[in-house]
């Protein structure tokens, strides 16, 4: 079991570099927003500590693997509850600076994780990118889009392939009339199976590995704006938000993004996340060669299956 200050000084690099800490909290009485908290992770404060905003059960796990990043000897018993509340905290910067040494090394020299390669953004919690991460510019995003609109392309091509082979192969190669009379009117269904199919593609990869082929080609990883991976949630609001980004060619992400460091388009934005090249991507939100291969199998196999659901129900 730690000590209070070996816990103290690896909180304060957890919450500089994910831009606080995040708490859970069970039972009836539940902590509002901007009440303040007398125990942090079981650990009594020693600064005022301010709750400011909801989170979710996948922020305590990423900051659990955080603590155990730094100190590893500290083992893994507390995995959280699922059916916990969470919230996400902040620090009294300057009772910090009075009170307490780890957490004012901390703040005073912007400490952050020797592998993260950021500089440290404050504890308020808010979606302010560090200086260190730098969003990717609108061409290479463009690019990376392009390149999935042809793979989408060319999986609906052999997606068509296979669904003609199936019925012909079911039918004895003789399909009914009426198969073929459904198929070859209106295109509904197989409209839709083909948004969801690119939709569940760029969520799945995003989620599971941080970049498409596209973003993989053009050296591209989606993160959290605190430099942390990318989580699900975030994956879907981000990818909801690239169907009004990519309204009249683009312009609307293009304005959104145009002149900020950041570089984030609307649906960035809302779901707190930044477009990165790999090369400023911190070490430990990196991903690796598995991770990218089994992001693209599931993707491209949750791509197929909505395809060729469009054509079964088009076909019905």
């Amino acid at each position: 079991m730690p000590t209070v200050d070996e816990f103290w000084a690896v909180a304060a690099q957890v919450a500089s570099e994910r831009g606080g800490l995040v708490v859970g909290v069970t039972g009836e009485e539940q902590p509002e927003l901007g009440s303040t908290l007398d125990n942090v992770l079981g650990f009594q404060s020693r600064v005022p500590v301010t709750v400011i905003d909801r989170a979710e059960w996948d922020d305590w796990t990423q900051q659990a693997e955080a603590f155990y990043r730094l100190r590893p000897g500290w083992g893994r018993g507390h995995p959280g509850d699922p059916g916990a509340r969470y919230y996400r905290i902040k620090f009294d910067e300057q009772s910090a600076m009075r009170g307490n040494p780890a957490l004012s090394a901390a703040l005073s020299s912007g400490l952050s994780s020797s592998t993260s390669g950021l500089s440290a953004r404050s504890f308020d919690g808010c979606t302010e990118v560090r200086s260190g991460l730098r969003g990717a510019t609108f061409a290479p995003r463009a690019a990376a889009r392009l390149i999935d609109l042809i793979l989408q392309y060319a999986l609906g091509y052999a997606a068509g392939r296979l669904f003609l082979f199936m019925i012909f192969f079911s039918s004895g190669g003789h399909p009914p009339l009426w198969v073929l009379l459904r198929l070859s009117r209106g295109r509904a269904f197989v409209y839709l199976g083909s948004f969801l199919a690119l939709f569940f593609y760029q969520v799945i990869s995003t989620t599971i590995c941080g970049s498409s082929l596209g973003k993989r080609v053009c050296s591209l990883q989606v993160l959290q704006d605190d430099g942390s991976r990318c989580r699900l949630r975030s994956a879907l609001i981000r990818e909801s938000g690239y169907y009004a980004d990519a309204l009249f060619f683009g312009l609307i992400g293009y304005s959104a993004m145009r002149g900020t460091e950041a570089q984030q388009r609307h649906g960035d934005e809302w779901a707190g996340t930044i477009v990165c090249r790999m090369s400023d991507v911190p070490v430990p939100s990196r991903q690796t060669g598995m991770q990218f291969a089994l992001g693209q199998t599931i993707g491209i196999a949750a791509c197929l299956a909505c395809m060729l659901l469009g054509l079964l129900l088009q076909m019905l």
